[in-house]
């Protein structure tokens, strides 16, 4: 970054435009707000350099952070505790399977009836290094619905641990990010209201790096 900055200033201080010279009076004033001037130009391209290479640093981070991570839970086998009006859909394709939640289209979603602990579970096929699991409430109506969720991971669905809760309430078509407490792996990943609710859920994606077995 010095050696920039100097740069900078070298190339704006041999340019005809900026010949200082030391002498008495109003030389001398118009000396000083040359330099002056100078002082805050550098000081203005400095700061926007470092704006720069900031923004480039966390581009960087962040690909490296996501190199080789992919939704591996996109058109997976998933399940859900019941399906709303027992029915597949309304006639437009839209609602309410289970497998509606990993189709990656984020307008069509699953929806369950009103019960007790509604939940959808999604097979990932094999277990994972789980790195974040998004989750798209309805995006058309009713969003408050989600709330005071337990969302869980393991091998096996007789042994999951707890990944993350949700207060809520969500909003409609919400994109939520959750990041597991601790470093999880599993096949199963199971969200689960806990109270009397409908579930409803635009997209379910679990994103891991490659299998780890």
């Amino acid at each position: 970054m010095q050696t920039v900055v100097f740069l900078i200033a070298y190339c704006v201080c041999f340019m005809p435009a900026c010949q200082m010279t030391v002498s008495g009076g109003k030389d001398c004033l118009d000396d000083v707000k040359k330099y002056q001037w100078l002082e805050s130009k550098v000081d203005t391209m400095t700061a926007k350099l470092d704006i720069i290479l900031k923004k480039v640093n966390e581009q960087a981070k962040d690909r490296m952070l996501n190199c080789g991570i992919r939704n591996v839970a996109l058109n997976r086998r998933i399940h859900q505790s019941s399906w709303y009006a027992k029915t597949r859909s309304w006639g437009n394709y839209k609602c309410c399977a289970a497998d509606y939640a990993n189709d990656g289209n984020a307008t069509t979603f699953s929806h369950t009836n009103y019960e007790y602990s509604p939940y959808l579970w999604v097979d990932l096929g094999r277990v994972y290094d789980i790195k974040r699991i998004e989750i798209i409430n309805r995006s058309d109506d009713a969003g408050e619905r989600l709330h005071d969720v337990d969302i869980t991971v393991g091998r096996t669905l007789n042994e999951l641990s707890l990944c993350a809760h949700y207060k809520g309430p969500g909003k409609i078509g919400e994109h939520l990010i959750f990041h597991c407490s601790q470093q999880m792996s599993g096949r199963y990943v199971k969200v689960t209201i806990k109270a009397k609710e409908y579930l409803q859920l635009s997209e379910v994606m679990v994103f891991a790096p490659e299998i780890s077995e």
